[in-house]
């Protein structure tokens, strides 16, 4: 025999399906998905520029755009799925690229994102990459050789190489670091600057020598960075270029102050 189920059991399912239908719409629009900038990593060896972005748990999948860097740029889809890493391989060497990421919730589209810019070189970076923070400062206690990059684009889109640099005296010490710039003369203005902690930045002039004094009792541990001068890396800042420089940073002496 069949059991009827008591009256007001059936509309208090419905009642209770319906709350958790709409408790799942409710979440679908809190966790709306959050348009950020992809992340770019440029001067491969094989010439592709590889971009990344997070996860996002209220993102259906992705699309990338991808436009040359001109004056006024056309941005094409390279990509459209679910993955998180697109590695662009259809470059061309000397080109600077303009990608944006969109985001797609069923039908709705979130994006684009502000654009990143990515280089292709031959160039690859040097071996004490990434030095670029502080807390990854390569330590300085003979020469070291590296190099410094800086490109724009034409909407102002940066690709900026830092490099930091630690060096420990004793108390009561100096150290005297060189920086020579590859290819030009010593005594002139070079294409980079340097500045510590504490201090204001200022033209490294070529094969000149930096003192770095430890007034105090104890042994110490200075860093300091070196950045590019963007005047010298594009000619004209309204428009988009760049290059790199190769250069040597050496510890040249420990004395006493």
């Amino acid at each position: 025999m069949k059991r009827m189920l008591p009256a007001g059991v059936i509309p208090l399912l419905f009642l209770v399906s319906c709350s958790q239908g709409l408790l799942s719409d409710l979440s679908r629009v809190i966790t709306d998905p959050v348009v950020k900038v992809p992340k770019v990593v440029s001067f491969t060896n094989d010439d592709s520029v590889i971009v990344s972005w997070d996860k996002d748990p209220g993102a259906d999948e992705y699309l990338l755009y991808r436009a040359r860097d001109v004056a006024v740029p056309v941005y094409d889809l390279v990509y459209r799925g679910r993955e998180l890493t697109f590695e662009d391989r259809d470059t061309t060497e000397g080109y600077r690229y303009l990608y944006t990421l969109t985001k797609v919730r069923g039908t709705k589209l979130f994006g684009p994102s502000d654009a990143v810019l990515g280089v292709v070189s031959g160039v690859v970076p040097d071996s004490l990459e990434d030095n670029n923070t502080k807390d990854k400062a390569s330590h300085l206690e003979w020469d070291l050789q590296s190099n410094l990059y800086y490109y724009q684009a034409y909407g102002n889109e940066k690709l900026i190489d830092y490099d930091w640099y630690s060096v420990t005296l004793p108390p009561r010490r100096k150290a005297i670091i060189v920086i020579t710039q590859d290819g030009l003369a010593g005594g002139a203005a070079s294409w980079m600057t340097y500045s510590q902690e504490g201090h204001s930045s200022a033209t490294v002039t070529n094969g000149d020598g930096i003192e770095i004094p430890n007034y105090t009792y104890g042994e110490k541990t200075f860093y300091f960075r070196i950045s590019p001068r963007a005047s010298e890396f594009v000619s004209d800042l309204t428009r988009g270029g760049g290059g790199f420089i190769n250069y040597t940073v050496s510890l040249n002496q420990i004395t006493g102050l």
